[in-house]
């Protein structure tokens, strides 16, 4: 390699070819920056040619929206978690002097730590099996100590929720920050399974599959925003199989399929309840406790209009950006990753203010 780096900085100069054109002074439009809102400003130019703005990002426009939402996102979570410590802190402040205990401090030892049990044989029991691995080999008894710092750390991170929570509603808190207009996604529904109502202010499109365990760990978020959103959010699932995962499209198959009897709800709850259960024996298994009609099943599975389906899901997903499972569009806004339902509740409670205003 040294060689032909040698080779090449030690060769002659070689001969500059004609110029294409005769070269001309750089169009002015060049020297100013290339924004978004200005498609046709000059983003590169050459004697003979040169690229708009508008030609570099219009192939890359789901990319470049997506990186835009997740840093406008990113940035109104650490705002926001960062105004509800200080308020908190403030409230706390307020209820330590109001209690004349002075210091912050003196009111979570009067509410936390001295609320809060020591901890019993089975819950340290519990620790150990928890926390095991970590412990390189020690006993129960050797590990004593720590893990009883650990249940009592965890009890007291626990007590303090529920104590900050109280407070909150007895000051009347709430951050008021307002969430980020995010570039949005255009996504179709398509005829994919759904629920809630058709109508409903707020869709959330999910792309997933069920070998996928993010997608099985993102749904205790999005079934914690359709009890608490009922009526307000119709929830939409298409398929995106990832290549890796050989089991995807066989369990997509037959959850649709099952859907055909009205019956794809259970059968898709049951996968993503365990994505490790997925080999015929477990598909047969799930079908069949959802009372499905199994000869009518089993020839709806033949059907390569079925994987032919899955595909136009995946296709149409990876033509919004999707990269991997879980991926959500909330009204257009992408969320990527099993997000917590915080992240879900506050595109929702924006989204369900925006639609209310008209």
């Amino acid at each position: 390699m040294l060689s032909l780096i040698l080779a090449l900085a030690c060769a002659s100069a070689p001969t500059e070819p004609e110029p294409l054109v005769a070269p001309g002074p750089a169009p002015t439009a060049l020297i100013a920056p290339a924004y978004a809102d200005e498609p046709t400003a000059v983003a590169a130019y050459w004697d003979g040619g040169s690229l708009s703005y508008g030609e570099v990002t219009s192939p890359m426009k789901h990319q470049l929206d997506q990186m835009l939402a997740e840093y406008l996102m990113g940035r109104y979570d650490a705002e926001y978690q960062a105004t509800q410590q200080k308020m908190d802190e403030k409230i706390l402040e307020a209820v330590a002097k109001k209690r004349g205990l002075g210091a912050i401090e003196d009111l979570l030892k009067v509410e936390i730590n001295d609320k809060v049990s020591k901890p019993t044989d089975a819950e340290v029991a519990d620790a150990y099996q928890a926390l095991q691995r970590k412990l390189r080999g020690q006993t129960m008894e050797e590990a004593r100590t720590v893990l009883e710092q650990a249940v009592t750390q965890k009890k007291q991170g626990e007590r303090y929720s529920l104590y900050i929570e109280e407070l909150r509603k007895s000051y009347r808190a709430t951050v008021q920050l307002t969430f980020p207009e995010v570039p949005r996604i255009e996504v179709s529904a398509d005829d994919d399974p759904s629920m809630g109502p058709a109508d409903a202010m707020v869709t959330i499109v999910q792309f997933a599959e069920f070998q996928c365990p993010y997608c099985g760990k993102a749904r205790e978020s999005t079934d914690k925003v359709m009890a608490n959103y009922e009526g307000k959010v119709r929830f939409v699932f298409r398929d995106f199989p990832l290549e890796f995962h050989d089991k995807a499209i066989p369990a997509a198959i037959a959850a649709n399929c099952a859907g055909k009897q009205d019956k794809y709800w259970p059968v898709h709850d049951a996968f993503m309840a365990d994505q490790q259960s997925l080999t015929e024996a477990d598909i047969q298994r799930v079908v069949k406790a959802a009372k499905v009609d199994l000869p009518a099943w089993e020839e709806c599975r033949k059907d390569p209009a079925m994987e032919a389906e899955i595909k136009k899901d995946a296709a149409d997903g990876a033509a919004a950006g999707v990269t991997g499972t879980p991926a959500f569009f909330i009204n257009g806004v992408f969320i990527n990753g099993a997000q917590p339902y915080e992240k879900f509740k506050a595109i929702v409670d924006a989204e369900v203010t925006r639609k209310s205003k008209g």
